[in-house]
């Protein structure tokens, strides 16, 4: 068999998987690769749920489909192509408009009667004329249709505003500022504690991460909020600085460090290490301040990088001669007494600064969260975040969801979810709530022309993990899919979509090298038993033409980078640092690239 006749068998197969996964009537799940038709497939499966069943079966009503997209672009994108593709139908004549559905269903074009052909041309107006159009929307823009259709339920104003980043962004940084000038003149060890956190970006960049969780400690008791952290961290009573005061203090044993020293400033020769050994010690016995003293001694059983040094900090030699050193600090054969005493006075003194730490971000954050709040409120408007814990929690709370879902029963009968790798898990608990009520009573019913859940997405393609999107979660749901598709129907549609129409075999190659299962002793994202027997191939449809992967060395930091200046925004680069100057470099071989034709 010649390649060329194996490239057509994959092209047949790529052709077959893009049919199944298109299928009206299945629910399927579709882990698309680069490059492998999922745009295409999902207006696909859209055109194919609008048109008529066989047997003359009305297809489903335009308002009834729902596909959820990450972007307002993506959706405008799909948008446009659905309606090309209809608005074509619309026009075109009997011979052309029965090859092109023969196309899509895979079915004899003579099977077309002449009342199907007016049904397809039928359906652009039908999508034009549909009250508030194609469902092909942002995650955001759904749940603000569904917050407005229900505001009562959901504790919202009926006639809440949708504020963008930037507003919202406005609004956080004027509760904030309010917020940190305050503190300063009524708890400023707590705001120095943050900006000691937030290293060279100060308190404003941890508290930027409270912004996240927003709707799950906004209102919140401060005292509570930090009992359960206490608690989790399970960090001592005694503040951090009365644990080091204590080390040094009363938990000293003075004497017999005081003999060692005594011992050692006896010796006429002493080796580098002991030498380093008596002066640590001598300065622990000193009136330095304890946060000083304590971490000289600390660095008896530390390294420079914080981990616990392998050897004694004592020669052998020393340590036969003085039997206190061995007693103290022996760290390689077994702890002494004050190594077992530092280890684990060392592992509360994290917890309990940690502990600190958080206790001043709830002091200072909860305030700012409500400053945050209040804009919002004054303003009647919703962020992002709002908007996807607001409709979580409508269709998840107890007695208010279940009339929810009723209500949206009735008009709801597809859901497309697209780019679902980046799906966060509130996200998922939306998709979830509704996909659910698919799988149970009425949904369940409609053996004809079911309800479907299609979901497609790429793991490999997870880039929004700042969001909460976690790959994990991805492979979670695709297991749960699976699970409730093999007890409804023996088995679940997974079409595989592994033909890459984009990219040739040798970028294709390299990305298989990079995530097979097998490299990794397992799947890189997940601890979970991988849900795929076989490793994972792409196919190239471009299987004959040369491609070529180039791998760039790591651009290291200098010692002459610039640094940030203090009011430079959380995402500054600056001009010298590694990224900048390897996008430099990119940018100059792809410009010598194009001036010397080659191809790019």
């Amino acid at each position: 068999m010649t390649d060329t006749d194996t490239l057509d068998r994959s092209y047949v197969r790529a052709q077959q998987a893009q049919a199944d996964a298109a299928l009206p009537d299945r629910s399927a799940w579709v882990e698309a690769h680069a490059g492998s038709g999922k745009t295409k497939v999902l207006i696909d499966r859209v055109a194919r749920l609008l048109l008529r069943r066989d047997g003359g079966r009305p297809g489903a009503a335009p308002d009834t489909i729902l596909c959820v997209t990450y972007t307002k672009a993506a959706a405008n994108e799909m948008l446009g192509r659905l309606f090309r593709t209809l608005g074509s139908w619309s026009v075109a004549n009997d011979e052309e408009l029965r090859a092109e559905l023969a196309r899509l269903e895979h079915r004899d074009p003579g099977s077309y009667e002449p009342s199907d052909l007016d049904a397809a041309r039928a359906l652009f107006a039908q999508a034009l004329e549909t009250p508030g159009g194609l469902r092909i929307e942002t995650i955001h823009a759904f749940c603000a249709r569904i917050l407005r259709r229900f505001p009562l339920e959901a504790r919202v104003s009926p006639g809440f505003t949708e504020i963008e980043d930037r507003e919202a962004d406005e609004l956080w940084s004027h509760a904030m500022r309010d917020e940190i000038l305050s503190a300063a003149d009524t708890d400023p060890d707590a705001l120095a504690a943050l900006s000691e956190a937030g290293g060279g970006l100060g308190a404003a960049a941890i508290l930027a991460a409270l912004r996240s969780v927003a709707t799950d400690l906004t209102g919140r008791d401060p005292d509570e909020l930090k009992s359960q952290v206490k608690d989790a961290l399970d960090a001592p009573d005694e503040s951090a600085a009365d644990l080091v005061e204590n080390a040094m203090g009363c938990d000293l044993p003075r004497a017999d460090i005081q003999a060692i020293v005594s011992l050692l400033s006896g010796e006429t020769s002493l080796k580098k290490t002991d030498a380093d050994l008596m002066d640590k010690l001598v300065d622990c016995l000193s009136t330095c301040p304890a946060e000083d003293r304590f971490d000289t001694y600390c660095s008896l059983f530390l390294t420079q990088a914080g981990d616990w040094k392998k050897s004694n900090p004592y020669t052998k030699a020393i340590g036969d001669l003085c039997t206190e050193a061995a007693a103290l600090y022996q760290m390689k054969d077994g702890d002494g007494s004050e190594a077992f005493r530092i280890r684990n006075l060392l592992e509360r003194l994290k917890a309990r600064r940690a502990y600190e730490t958080t206790a001043a971000l709830i002091d200072i954050g909860l305030p700012v969260l409500s400053g945050y709040a209040s804009g919002k409120r004054a303003r009647a408007a919703l962020d992002f975040d709002d908007l996807i814990e607001r409709t979580k929690r409508l269709l998840t709370a107890p007695g208010i969801a279940e009339w929810v879902l009723y209500k949206l029963d009735g008009g709801l009968n597809h859901i497309l979810l697209d780019e679902a790798q980046d799906t966060s898990p509130s996200q998922w608990v939306l998709i979830n709530a509704l996909v659910t009520e698919f799988r149970a009573g009425m949904g369940a019913e409609r053996a004809v022309d079911p309800r479907t859940q299609f979901t497609v997405g790429d793991k490999k393609q997870s880039i929004y993990s700042f969001q909460g999107a976690d790959p994990e979660r991805f492979l979670q749901e695709k297991q749960a899919f699976i699970a409730a598709e093999e007890s409804r129907h023996g088995q679940a549609n997974l079409p595989d979509m592994t033909m890459s129409f984009r990219s040739t075999p040798e970028v294709l190659g390299f990305v298989d090298a990079v995530f097979n299962q097998d490299s990794f002793a397992g799947d890189p994202f997940s601890d979970m038993p991988p849900d795929e027997a076989d490793e994972l191939r792409h196919v190239a449809r471009r299987g004959n033409e040369a491609g070529r992967v180039d791998l760039w060395p790591i651009t290291p930091h200098t010692e002459e980078e610039e640094g940030d200046p203090w009011d430079a925004p959380l995402d500054h680069i600056s001009e010298s640092s590694p990224r900048n100057r390897l996008a430099k470099k990119i940018a100059a071989k792809i410009r010598r690239m194009v001036d010397e034709g080659e191809p790019v």
